[in-house]
């Protein structure tokens, strides 16, 4: 997750969700704050590749950035293809079951390039997602997202949560452009289109869109919010 610079504005808040699969009680029990700060402010293919991720079929680490799928502008070699670059390092978002159980929050900013090569037809979109492994799923490109495939979608031992930028329509989707919050299945629990709120994922032509990204999940409240900012 590369960091970006500070937006000028902000232009919307997306996705203030109260996940109904979390019920909200009482504050769990307080404990000494523990806190960790991890930045890049670039992508090293070199030291990054092999100490801080994990990089899956298609995807590489290139030109100081995270290439979900690959760099290239043979638009055949794209057809297909599912890349998930994962953060090495685990970490525990809570333990047990009860309200008075130990609980994290956890929030990561990124910058975020969708880019239609040649003004090609754009592929499904990308997630931010937080699982209990480093697998990748076989054949869970397209529609899938990299998350799942048609076997496993809908499944509660897939035990992920995922923030969808999505750029392709299924039919469960609400259109070609949107965010979505997804929960053990591509079939989002909530979806917001961006078309009304004048956000396009995927840049026109040579016109390369990007976003600053922000994802904040609060443990104590169990909410996740989805920020989206021009850079």
């Amino acid at each position: 997750m590369g960091l970006a610079a500070n937006p000028s504005t902000v232009v919307l808040l997306l996705l203030p969700l109260l996940l109904s699969l979390l019920t909200a009680g009482p504050p769990p029990v307080s404990a000494k704050l523990k806190t960790s700060n991890i930045q890049f402010d670039y992508f090293n293919d070199t030291y990054n590749l092999g100490k801080a991720f994990q990089v899956d079929s298609t995807a590489t680490i290139h030109n100081d950035a995270l290439q979900v799928t690959m760099d290239s502008v043979n638009s055949a070699a794209l057809t297909d293809q599912a890349g998930r670059i994962l953060y090495k390092s685990p970490f525990k978002l809570w333990e047990g079951q009860n309200d008075t159980d130990r609980v994290a929050s956890f929030n990561a900013s990124f910058l975020v390039n969708i880019y239609r090569v040649d003004n090609s037809t754009p592929g499904e979109g990308l997630t931010f997602v937080v699982a209990p492994d480093l697998n990748l799923p076989a054949n869970s490109y397209g529609g899938y997202l990299g998350l799942t495939n048609s076997a496993t979608d809908g499944d509660k031992a897939n035990n992920f949560i995922a923030v969808e930028l999505d750029t392709s329509k299924e039919d469960f989707d609400p259109d070609s452009n949107h965010v979505g919050l997804d929960i053990n299945s591509v079939r989002s629990n909530i979806t917001v289109s961006l078309t009304p709120l004048g956000f396009q994922l995927v840049g026109e032509g040579t016109t390369a869109n990007f976003f600053n990204v922000w994802v904040q999940y609060d443990g104590i409240n169990k909410v996740n919010t989805l920020f989206q900012t021009m850079p």
